[in-house]
């Protein structure tokens, strides 16, 4: 295996050492349910979590509680999280619990939040590093078009207004939160492209839920896992619905334009709650796609963890990648996913000729690709030059997989999509 934790910043390696000579990170850090809620307590003196429903005909808005107990004991017992990865973790977790509490309590005072119509939303879906933070970063140049910033998704209340929206100070906040984590990993600044104002994923809303694949992704908790693989979505997406409506409520747009690779193999449950939307999806050679995939996944881990297996990383990354693909396939196949709600973009496209290409995505999904958009779009590209945060390197030999066996494994999915080789 080639991919290898890199050394650790001196001020990390110090303070996790300085938290074993004090006794357990468990002791020094709690994560248990209890300690988590009250906290969120004490920050927002604030108490409803949503367990209430909004009179939604098919159950309550309790489902959050067993994927929380799930993951928070996953943490304790299975994801060897070292001091600073238990300070993160317990900063995410209550991040996320006091923004269930602040979000209940806005669409308590004001219910006509909930009348706010989402229309024909875009979903950006495909494996990781296949084109689709481009695309995404691309679309939302459109001044027709809403997404949504880091900022606002990791501090959605008060909701944004239009007027401080480009000033609001929770800006330099989430900015912060991302130096940080580049502070603990200087790596993975060159891995993806972070900041308080940047554009950001789904998952992110899903964390209120506690059914986020953002855990799953940082955090080794098979448990976890498992539970998100099976469960039922329905209430989540329900819930992204109203956090979209609460973002919109003051700041709003002609048309949201999402984001969320992780989103592909739950394509079915995201449109029976927006049977309007269309999905623009992104095509790559798997074998180009899964060493910076593992890369990515390591070093998340390697971020908040003592050890990282690497072998567990790599059956993750190829196992998700595969039955994704193959199930997207199949629904294509037997009409679960209508053809007409879905764009296919193919990598080898989008950075051939980008501007043809996003001229056909704007027309298929029925945005007018005007002169604006394109100067935006033009303007922003130049502005943001691929490497300038420093190279990305991987390999496909870091994944220690055999590449005729793995090419294999995607004859079918690089057939159906005719996606050259790049391996």
């Amino acid at each position: 295996m080639a991919w290898s934790p890199p050394p650790r910043p001196q001020w990390v390696a110090e303070l996790n050492a300085f938290g074993s000579h004090l006794g357990s990170p468990a002791a020094i850090v709690p994560l248990d349910e209890a300690s988590l809620l009250d906290a969120a307590r004490a920050a927002t003196g604030l108490d409803d979590f949503g367990d209430r429903d909004f009179g939604d005909a098919d159950g309550d808005s309790s489902a959050w509680r067993e994927p929380f107990g799930i993951f928070v004991r996953a943490l304790d017992q299975e994801a060897d999280l070292h001091l600073l990865g238990r300070i993160m973790v317990r900063n995410e977790i209550v991040r996320a619990l006091v923004n269930r509490l602040e979000v209940r309590a806005t669409l308590d005072r004001h219910p006509e939040i909930l009348d706010e119509r989402i229309d024909s939303p875009v979903l950006v879906v495909g494996t990781g590093r296949s084109g689709t933070s481009i695309l995404h970063e691309l679309l939302a140049q459109d001044p027709a078009h809403r997404v949504a910033r880091t900022w606002e998704l990791l501090h959605p209340c008060p909701p944004p207004e239009r007027s401080t929206y480009e000033t609001d100070p929770r800006i330099a906040a989430a900015d912060q939160e991302y130096t940080f984590w580049h502070l603990v990993a200087p790596e993975y600044r060159t891995m993806h492209e972070n900041g308080g104002n940047v554009p950001n994923e789904d998952p992110l809303i899903d964390q209120l839920e506690f059914a986020s694949d953002h855990f799953m992704g940082s955090y080794p908790v098979p448990s976890y896992s498992r539970w998100l693989a099976r469960a039922d979505l329905r209430h989540v997406f329900r819930a992204h619905r109203r956090f979209l409506q609460l973002l919109q409520w003051r700041c709003p747009g002609d048309r949201w334009i999402l984001k969320s690779p992780s989103y592909l193999a739950k394509l079915p449950r995201f449109l029976a709650e927006y049977p309007d939307a269309y999905v623009v999806l992104t095509h790559r050679d798997p074998l180009k796609v899964l060493p910076s995939l593992v890369s990515i996944m390591a070093t998340l881990r390697w971020m908040h963890c003592d050890s990282v297996d690497v072998d567990a990383v790599v059956k993750s990354a190829v196992g998700g990648t595969a039955v994704a693909m193959d199930l997207v396939m199949q629904w294509r196949a037997d009409g679960t996913l209508p053809e007409d709600r879905i764009v296919d973009v193919r990598f080898a496209d989008l950075v051939g000729d980008p501007w043809r290409t996003m001229r056909a995505v704007c027309e298929r999904i029925g945005t007018p690709f005007t002169d604006e958009a394109e100067r935006r779009m033009r303007a922003y590209l130049e502005a943001s030059p691929r490497e300038r945060h420093g190279r990305h390197d991987y390999e496909f030999a870091d994944t220690g997989l055999d590449l005729d066996a793995t090419r294999a494994r995607f004859a079918a999915y690089q057939a159906r999509y005719d996606i050259v080789s790049e391996v």
